[in-house]
């Protein structure tokens, strides 16, 4: 889940700050071509259409503060050229209208909806460091889940010799009734303390202790690795060919 949203807001700052503003750059220069530049091109000066183009180009000129000096030099050349300059220019212009168009034309231009969606993304971020941080902080809490040799346990609520633990109670462990998610625990029932909450459905290998407590205290029921004794016998049957 943090690497989830982590990357979700990335790319939603992504598309906000860069892809989005570069598509809606791409999409005016576009319109600007097709709608002013190139139909003023097509016709005889002191037309309605060279005079709509110099205004939408004298326009674009003071609004333009794109890095791109390629752009803004061709925005000089259709200038000249609106404006009646030399054939020459006409014909650099026109070259410079099918080339932008090439690069621009299909760029769909964003809908208004686009940026404030991907606010939906951005907001993911913060839930990516938080889930990050929860699991630094349950993995920090997982290691304190400790079985010693020595029949010593340890867990983030207290350390327990093996004489201080007097049983362990496996009513819902691999139970087929009941709540499926609390199938996969076993409470420790030590002196002087509520019974201590094994999970192994949030902490990866938690079994191996429980096993071990298990077998420890009913050897007859289950095996080190939490396995009912009775269904393990069944299996080792079934691979020999016999039956129960």
């Amino acid at each position: 889940m943090a690497v989830v949203c982590i990357v979700l807001g990335v790319w939603g700052i992504w598309d906000y700050t860069v892809v989005i503003p570069n598509a809606l750059r791409a999409s005016d220069r576009a319109e600007l071509l097709r709608e002013f530049v190139q139909p003023a091109l097509n016709v005889e000066r002191g037309s309605q259409e060279r005079d709509s183009a110099m205004v939408a180009l004298n326009v674009a000129i003071e609004e333009d503060d794109s890095p791109d000096q390629g752009w803004s030099d061709a925005l000089i050349v259709f200038v000249g050229a609106v404006s009646g300059g030399a054939v020459d220019s006409q014909q650099k212009a026109t070259n410079l209208v099918e080339d932008y168009l090439n690069e621009y034309g299909s760029v769909t231009r964003p809908s208004k909806f686009d940026r404030p969606m991907q606010w939906m993304f951005i907001l993911c971020l913060p839930f990516g460091f938080y889930y990050l941080f929860t699991y630094s902080k349950m993995t920090k809490r997982a290691s304190m889940y400790r079985l010693e040799d020595d029949g010593t346990l340890s867990t983030p609520e207290g350390t327990w010799s093996k004489e201080d633990i007097q049983d362990i109670d496996m009513e819902r462990w691999i139970s087929k009734t009941g709540k499926a998610r609390t199938t996969w625990t076993a409470k420790v029932l030590v002196e002087n303390h509520p019974p201590i909450l094994l999970d192994d459905y949030i902490y990866k290998d938690a079994h191996l202790i429980i096993g071990n407590l298990a077998h420890r205290f009913y050897p007859e029921n289950w095996t080190p690795l939490a396995k009912r004794v009775k269904v393990e016998k069944q299996e080792d049957s079934k691979e020999n060919g016999g039956e129960v």
